[in-house]
């Protein structure tokens, strides 16, 4: 494991968590349709202003602030003076899989008939 200088994390395994566990959690109900949601997420090509110290080669993803618009409960701000966002891509992960069964049942729905 180890912190790039640009504040990427890297680990021989190539995975990260975040903690899960059913004994740390109370109040667990079944999320609300996610497919509204994620249809209205632009994904981006961008690339780091140099002066980020990030990588600056073309990237995709998402952007912190139209994401926020959408899905705030996954966009962290951060503490100090910039307030510079960031996605939480585990918990974006999550409505993902909430929409993905969404548009399964769909399409079950519409070969059966």
């Amino acid at each position: 494991f180890y912190v790039h200088h640009s504040g990427a994390v890297y680990n021989s395994g190539g995975s990260y968590g975040s903690i899960s566990d059913v004994s740390l959690k109370e109040n667990i109900v079944d999320a609300n349709s996610q497919w509204d949601d994620i249809k209205n997420i632009k994904v981006r090509n961008f690339n780091f202003k140099e002066s980020t110290g990030q990588e600056t080669y073309t990237q995709i993803g998402v952007i912190a602030q139209e994401v926020e618009e959408i899905l705030p409960q996954v966009v962290h701000t951060s503490d100090d003076e910039m307030q510079t966002k960031s996605v939480d891509y585990g918990k974006l992960c999550a409505v993902l899989i909430e929409a993905v069964k969404e548009l399964k049942k769909e399409v079950e729905e519409l070969k059966g008939r």
